[in-house]
């Protein structure tokens, strides 16, 4: 008579003996189980979710996104509708997905890129609200504006804003993506595929009023699931005491600090705020928030609400990740203690019971796409405005044609913006780097615009913008500069920053400007816009 199998005790084929007594590979068989109910669940879930997202974005622009009007909702959007498409934003790939693996390896210094975001917000409330009575729609025209009038600088914005959307998008795909894979296991260019197609179709259909409407419900499901599992967070992983515990074994005690300062260090902190504020205070979907705004008091305010709800929020990815770091260690999870772009779904998946598990993981999905249709619409506004006029001999495409032209436009910057994302890796990093590099020379060229109007010239905003992104692309391609640079200042942020600065400034006292009074400058701007070769 045949007797029975033994488990490896050595850890073979058939696995250890668990302390109850159990085979490691039934459970590991349970576990694989599961794991495929889960994702069928999710994939249904998302599948419904994306059909209502459609849905709402048909129903919510039909008659109101012909011409200009696809792009812009009208231009009249209320205080609700801002700050709700404003928050989603924010609460997007980097402040949840990206700042949760930020929590995971470093502790409170999670929340460093939230409080980032929040002083962006309150700068461009303060600085910037007032551009809605000027009746802008991109920021090419915005720096136009400032610089003299000079449709040189108009073109350069326009082409720096683009390639910077390209970015946000691809940042937006890459978040997307780390989450799709770890819930269902797909390939990593199937998984960025799904997520471009699922914002992309929602955005096709209904235009700018599609995305903030979508924006205000999805901002309503991500606070509702985040809440559901910072309930649940830290009793999940054994008490706050577990977790202390946890980072102190690890020899990291430092990320309990404030802002995880004795983990991270004050520089890279430093780096990390100036980055984030930077890319967002660059970001042309949140001047687009200004110049779709019914008015400029609609548009501050929208801005100071969201600044507040972000800052509250930034606080919620640190407890997440450092919840989602104790039960890894724990457990053992290898797959996300190996990648923490991993911790979001891994705590969907293993705190919260079913329900609330699929209502988070759709919350996280929604982040990503809240980030992703505001700069896909965006990206299409400036390529139809500023890009386009460029191969047109300057002419703008006319606006019985304008619909149909922007929905070629979406799909034209989701392509774009997908072969970005192929290059892209963990999103933490990749937004540290990549817009620390490329968005403080147009950043702070275009504060400088606005706080020194009646004196910057065209020619140092030429100088600067082309100067300092001539030394990001430098710090991402010259590997001996990039690791001088991160040794000194742990990113490019800070010395790109610096440098635009000094060259705005002194190109500016060097140079003088037409003579041309605000009316005038303000006449050639809004003439520009159907025909940019004047």
């Amino acid at each position: 008579r045949r007797q029975p199998d033994r488990p490896v005790l050595q850890g073979g084929e058939r696995g250890e003996i668990d302390g109850n007594g159990k085979p490691q590979t039934e459970i590991k068989r349970k576990e694989r189980i599961a794991m495929a109910n889960n994702s069928t669940v999710f994939i249904v879930g998302f599948i419904i979710y994306i059909i209502l997202m459609i849905f709402i974005g048909w129903l919510t622009s039909r008659g109101k996104s012909e011409g200009t009007d696809y792009l812009t909702g009208g231009r009249s959007l209320n205080i609700l509708l801002i700050f709700g498409t404003i928050g989603a934003t924010m609460i997007g790939t980097g402040s949840s997905m990206g700042a949760i693996s930020n929590g995971f390896r470093s502790g409170w210094g999670g929340s460093t890129y939230g409080l980032g975001c929040c002083l962006a917000l309150i700068l461009i409330g303060v600085l910037f609200s007032k551009l809605r009575d000027y009746n802008f729609i991109t920021m090419s025209e915005e720096a136009q504006f400032y610089f003299d009038g000079s449709s040189a600088v108009r073109k350069l914005t326009g082409v720096l804003t683009y390639v910077a959307e390209w970015i946000f998008i691809a940042s937006s795909i890459n978040g997307g993506a780390k989450y799709l894979q770890f819930l269902t296991g797909m390939d990593t260019l199937v998984s960025k595929v799904v997520c471009v197609l699922a914002f992309g179709l929602y955005v096709y259909v209904g235009g700018y009023l599609a995305v903030v409407w979508t924006d205000l419900i999805q901002l309503c499901i991500l606070l509702v699931g985040f809440c559901a599992i910072i309930i649940k967070a830290i009793p999940a992983a054994g008490g706050w005491r577990a977790i202390e515990d946890a980072y102190v074994a690890a020899g990291d005690p430092g990320a309990l600090t404030f802002y995880g300062l004795g983990s991270t260090g004050l520089m890279a902190a430093i780096s990390l705020i100036i980055a984030s504020a930077l890319g967002e205070m660059g970001a042309p979907t949140f001047r687009t928030r200004i110049y779709t705004a019914k008015n400029a008091k609609t548009a501050r305010n929208g801005y100071f609400l969201a600044a507040a709800l972000t800052l509250a929020f930034s606080l919620v990815p640190s407890i997440i990740g450092m919840s989602a770091y104790t039960m890894a260690t724990a457990t053992n999870a290898t797959n996300v203690l190996e990648n923490p772009d991993f911790a979001f779904a891994y705590m969907a998946t293993n705190v919260l019971a079913p329900a609330l598990g699929l209502l988070l993981m759709i919350a996280g999905l929604s982040a990503t796409l809240s980030s992703g249709d505001s700069d896909a619409i965006s990206g299409a506004t400036i390529l139809m405005e500023d890009i386009y006029p460029l191969f047109n001999g300057g002419k703008r495409i006319p606006e019985e044609k304008m619909k149909n032209a922007s929905r070629i436009a979406v799909i034209a910057t989701l392509l774009l913006s997908f072969l970005v994302s192929l290059k892209a890796d963990g999103v933490m990093a990749f937004i540290n780097n990549v817009l620390g590099a490329m968005m403080p020379g147009m950043v702070l060229t275009l504060i400088i615009g606005r706080l020194w109007t009646k004196r910057v010239t065209a020619a140092a905003d030429l100088a600067s913008m082309i100067g300092g992104t001539c030394f990001g692309l430098a710090y991402l391609l010259v590997p001996g500069l990039t690791a001088v640079v991160d040794n000194a200042f742990s990113g490019p942020a800070i010395p790109c920053a610096l440098l635009t600065t000094v060259i705005c400034v002194a190109v500016t006292l060097c140079t003088k400007r037409s003579g041309l009074s605000e009316e005038q400058i303000l006449n050639k701007v809004l003439e520009g816009r159907t025909d940019l070769s004047k």
